[in-house]
């Protein structure tokens, strides 16, 4: 007989099932990249207070969410009866948790020093935030589609629709990167405040990899769905 999934935080962490344990996960990744997404434009407005209740939300949510990844993988059944294997369902849940650990690594990152962005970058640093937060925005859609499909049948519409965001993700993700090469540039010449130039590389770099994961979450349901 399969494992029962056994409560272990009543408000955490407790789920009923691998589709509800997953969409509460997608659900804090959500909520963890809007509370990113808000302390970021504080933080780009010199609101620096007010960007770290933001940040501090987010790591929050991070440990909320790693209880119900843990949740899955200790009461996941070896055996379970979906359009994935076991080992495909953890290793996306592991990829779309890698998401909320960046996130987490950019609010701790970005408020070590409250500091004006530069003025050669500000334009460029906004819409490569945005590239990445829309990346983001749209593997929720796309996982909301996917638990749909699991729960009832890969129809052709269904699919069309993960290939669709998946397109549009990889596309964000190449174009965050575009960004993220002239954001460094400028950085790597920014001579007024070196300590400056190189905490704001960092942080590109680890908002760069929220995007990067972003992509392998839509790779890797794109490939379930379409090899089934």
């Amino acid at each position: 007989m399969a494992k029962k999934f056994e409560r272990s935080n009543p408000k955490d962490a407790h789920i009923d099932s691998p589709f509800d344990g997953l969409k509460k996960h997608s659900s804090l990744i959500k909520k963890a990249i809007n509370e990113l997404i808000r302390g970021v434009q504080l933080y780009m407005e010199g609101r620096f207070g007010e960007a770290q209740r933001s940040f501090e939300k987010v790591s929050e949510l991070e440990h909320k969410a790693d209880k119900i990844k843990m949740e899955i993988r200790e009461n996941l059944p070896r055996f379970i009866f979906l359009p994935t294997t076991r080992d495909e369902f953890l290793r996306l849940l592991k990829e779309a948790d890698s998401i909320l650990d960046y996130a987490e690594d950019v609010s701790l990152l970005l408020p070590m020093r409250e500091e004006e962005i530069p003025d050669e970058i500000k334009e460029d640093f906004k819409e490569f935030s945005n590239k990445i937060f829309g990346s983001v925005k749209q593997v929720d859609e796309l996982m909301s589609v996917f638990i749909r499909m699991l729960k009832s049948s890969l129809d052709k519409k269904s699919k069309q629709k993960v290939r669709e965001l998946q397109l549009q993700i990889a596309k964000k993700e190449y174009e965050a990167d575009e960004i993220e090469r002239k954001i460094s540039r400028k950085l790597f010449n920014h001579d007024e405040n070196p300590l400056k130039a190189i905490h704001l590389l960092k942080v590109v770099d680890k908002m760069d990899s929220i995007a990067d994961h972003a992509e392998n979450v839509g790779d890797m349901i794109d490939s379930t769905v379409v090899s089934k």
